[in-house]
């Protein structure tokens, strides 16, 4: 066994006794390095949730589709949305900013019995999909639905979704924003149009380009959703069980104000009342003999839905 020489063993003993004074935390005094000053405790940043939830209720005048589909135009509509937002990815300062996983469903209430098995609760749509978003303000999503009468009128349908969106406020200031975006919707199994020769009815597709405009007045916002529907020639069917035919479809556009009820403790989610209108224009006799079907003797072209309600995030 070999043994230290004292000086070295003296040296070791105060390096260890130094060590041990840093690894406990405990301020320590050395002989030469007198030291009064306090240490400041650090601050630590709540770290962000990775899980929110977005509860809407939203009551109209009419349910019409995104695809132009005029289901019910009498009585009172309650549409509520329920979606859970699931971080899995998230990097502010990289190129990937964000990846969000969503789930949740949607369904149509209405005070007007309807349907091939008349009842009140009409329809109930699950829905999942991913985000990413981008540096610089574009987002991806990527979104699967599904459509199931809960009437019995038509069987379930299935959807996936491409939208590819760009946030341009940073280009506008002063609040303002255009929104643009694009999208590709596709039917995976069955149609969600009406189908009168299912022999020749087929799984079909359409684009929708669209811009979200909007700005504050105060406390209050402004929102002009506008979008057009570019379809593939099966994706609506004519009365004969022919094509409805190919190119614009519907045209939509409105304007929506919505105020925060900052009221409500913060603790309790965000609030949002809102109320609206939108306009429609059909241009496809595919769809406009569908909605004769399913609105009897309205076979018009030009649409106006009233809607509000309200929203709770968390």
């Amino acid at each position: 066994m070999n043994l230290l020489p004292k000086k070295c063993l003296s040296r070791s003993l105060a390096a260890l006794a130094m060590a041990g004074a840093l690894a406990s935390g405990t301020p320590q005094l050395f002989a030469g390095t007198p030291s009064t000053k306090a240490v400041a405790p650090v601050e630590m940043k709540p770290a962000e949730p990775w899980i929110h939830a977005l509860l809407q209720v939203d009551i109209s005048d009419h349910y019409i589709t995104p695809r132009g589909l005029n289901v019910e135009n009498e009585g009172v509509i309650f549409q509520p949305l329920f979606l859970v937002f699931w971080t899995l990815y998230s990097e502010p300062d990289a190129f990937l900013q964000d990846i969000t996983l969503t789930t949740g469903v949607w369904s149509s209430f209405h005070t007007n019995e309807s349907g091939a098995d008349p009842g009140h609760w009409n329809e109930f749509d699950p829905i999942a999909g991913l985000g990413f978003k981008f540096d610089g303000g574009v987002k991806l999503d990527v979104n699967y639905t599904a459509f199931k009468s809960m009437v019995d009128s038509y069987p379930t349908s299935q959807h996936l979704e491409v939208k590819l969106s760009y946030d341009d406020s940073k280009l506008w200031g002063g609040g303002f924003a255009l929104n643009p975006w694009v999208a590709y919707w596709q039917e995976l199994e069955d149609k969600a149009t009406v189908v009168f020769d299912p022999s020749t009815s087929d799984e079909s597709f359409y684009f929708t380009i669209g811009i979200n405009p909007g700005f504050k007045a105060g406390p209050v916002k402004f929102e002009f959703p506008t979008f057009i529907n570019l379809v593939d020639d099966d994706f609506y069917q004519q009365f004969d069980g022919s094509p409805g035919g190919d190119g614009l479809a519907v045209f939509c556009t409105g304007v929506k104000a919505s105020i925060p009820l900052t009221f409500i403790p913060k603790d309790m989610g965000f609030w949002t009342l809102y109320a609206g209108v939108k306009y429609y224009h059909l241009d496809n006799q595919g769809l406009l003999d569908g909605n004769s079907v399913l609105t009897a003797n309205e076979h018009r072209d030009d649409l106006v839905q009233f809607h509000g309600g309200i929203s709770i995030f968390f």
